[in-house]
C-alpha cells in the first residue's frame, strides 16, 4: 500500500515535471505570440490539476516560472506566469470539482483578471515598469500618425479637426475604460481557453463538459434590467457628481458590449434561417462593425429587445431545436462518481502512462 502511494506520487511528479517544460516552451512563444500563449499556456497546468490535483499543478507551475526567470528575466516571468498559470489552475479546478462549463469559465476570467492587475502592479510598483502608461502612448502616438497621413493626404478640415479632438480625450478614455476593457478580454479569453482544452484533451481520454453553443446565449431578463438599470443610474448621478462619470463610461461599455453582441447573434440566427452564405454574413458583420457608432448602437438595441421577445425562439427545453443544445453536447456531460468523488476524465491514458489515481481535493 505505501509502495503503490509512493509510486503514484512519482509518477505524478515526474508527469508534473514534463508538463511544466512543456509549459515553459509554449510561454516562451507566447513572448513572440502572446495569442497562442495565452491558448496554449495553460492546457498543461489544467491537465494536472485535472489528473493528479491542485498540489502538483502549483508546483508545476512555480517550477515552470522559475526556469522562465532564469532565461528571460523578472519582467516576462512575471507577465508569462500571469497570463498560464492562474487561468489554468482555474480551469482545472472547475473541470476537477465538476461545477459546470459556464462556471468554471466565470472562474477562469476571474482568476486570469486578479493575476492580470496583480502582474501590473507588480511590474509597476516593484519592476518600475508603466505597462499601462506605455500602452496609452503607444496609442496615442498611432493615432497622431494616422491624423498625419490624412493630412499628407488632403483630408478635409473638419475631418482633421474631429481626429485631433479624438487624441486629445484619448488618454482620458482609455484611462477610465480600460477596467472593464480588462473584465470583458479576461472572459473572453477564459471561454477560447475552455473550448480548445475541450477540444484538446478529449483526445486524451479527458471529456470536459460542453458550453451552450453560442447562438442559443441569451442574457436572463433580471441580468438585463439590472445592467440597464445600473447605467441610467450612474448616467443621471454623474451629471451631479462628476467624479462618477468614468463609472457610467464603464456601465455603458459593459452594456454595449453585452447587448451588441446578443444583437449580432439575432442577425446571424435570422441569416441562418434564410441559408445566406457565410462570406455575406462576415462582410455584413465588417460593414457594420466599420460604420460608424449607429449601427452598433442599433444592434446593441437588437439585443436588448431579443432579451424581453426572444426573437431566436430560445424558450424551448434542453435538447429542443429552439433551445441550440443538440445531443452530442448533452452525452459530452461528463458524470461525476457520487461515492468516491472521483472528478470527471480521471484515469485516463495521458502522455503514454497508465492512468492516474483521482487525487484528493486540496
Amino acid at each position: 500500500m505505501v509502495k503503490s502511494t509512493r509510486r503514484q506520487a512519482t509518477r505524478g511528479l515526474t508527469e508534473g515535471a514534463l508538463l511544466a517544460a512543456l509549459t515553459v516552451i509554449v510561454g516562451a512563444v507566447g513572448l513572440v505570440a502572446p495569442f497562442v500563449g495565452i491558448l496554449l499556456a495553460p492546457l498543461p497546468i489544467m491537465l494536472l490539476v485535472i489528473r493528479w490535483g491542485l498540489r502538483t499543478a502549483v508546483l508545476a507551475s512555480v517550477v515552470a516560472a522559475l526556469i522562465l526567470l532564469q532565461f528571460f528575466g523578472p519582467l516576462n516571468a512575471v507577465s508569462i506566469t500571469a497570463m498560464f498559470a492562474p487561468l489554468g489552475l482555474a480551469l482545472g479546478w472547475g473541470v476537477w470539482r465538476g461545477i459546470g462549463a459556464q462556471f468554471t469559465v466565470f472562474l477562469g476570467a476571474a482568476a486570469f483578471l486578479v493575476s492580470t492587475i496583480a502582474a501590473l502592479a507588480t511590474t509597476t510598483f516593484v519592476l518600475h515598469q508603466d505597462l499601462v502608461g506605455q500602452f496609452i502612448t503607444s496609442q496615442v502616438q498611432a493615432m497622431q500618425m494616422a491624423l498625419s497621413l490624412q493630412q499628407k493626404l488632403g483630408a478635409p478640415a473638419q475631418h482633421i479637426e474631429e481626429m485631433r479632438r479624438t487624441i486629445a480625450a484619448l488618454p482620458q478614455f482609455l484611462h477610465t475604460a480600460l477596467p472593464v476593457m480588462f473584465a470583458l478580454g479576461a472572459l473572453v479569453w477564459s471561454y477560447l481557453c475552455y473550448a480548445l482544452a475541450r477540444a484538446v484533451l478529449r483526445r486524451v481520454g479527458h471529456r470536459l463538459p460542453g458550453v451552450p453553443p453560442i447562438l442559443s446565449w441569451r442574457v436572463p431578463p433580471p441580468l438585463a434590467a439590472a445592467l440597464l438599470w445600473a447605467a441610467a443610474v450612474l448616467a443621471l448621478a454623474a451629471l451631479r457628481v462628476h467624479q462618477l462619470s468614468g463609472a457610467a463610461l464603464d456601465a455603458l461599455i459593459v452594456n454595449v458590449f453585452v447587448f451588441g453582441f446578443q444583437g449580432a447573434l439575432v442577425g446571424i440566427a435570422w441569416a441562418n434561417r434564410r441559408q445566406i452564405p457565410r462570406i455575406a454574413q462576415v462582410l455584413a458583420g465588417v460593414l457594420v462593425l466599420t460604420a460608424g457608432l449607429l449601427p452598433i448602437l442599433a444592434l446593441t438595441a437588437l439585443g436588448m429587445l431579443d432579451t424581453w421577445f426572444d426573437y431566436r425562439r430560445l424558450t424551448g427545453g434542453p435538447g429542443s431545436p429552439a433551445s441550440g443544445l443538440d445531443a452530442s453536447e448533452t452525452q459530452d456531460r461528463p458524470h461525476a462518481s457520487r461515492a468516491g468523488g472521483r472528478p470527471p476524465g480521471k484515469g485516463a491514458d495521458t502522455l503514454r502512462i497508465e492512468p492516474a489515481e483521482a487525487a484528493r481535493p486540496q
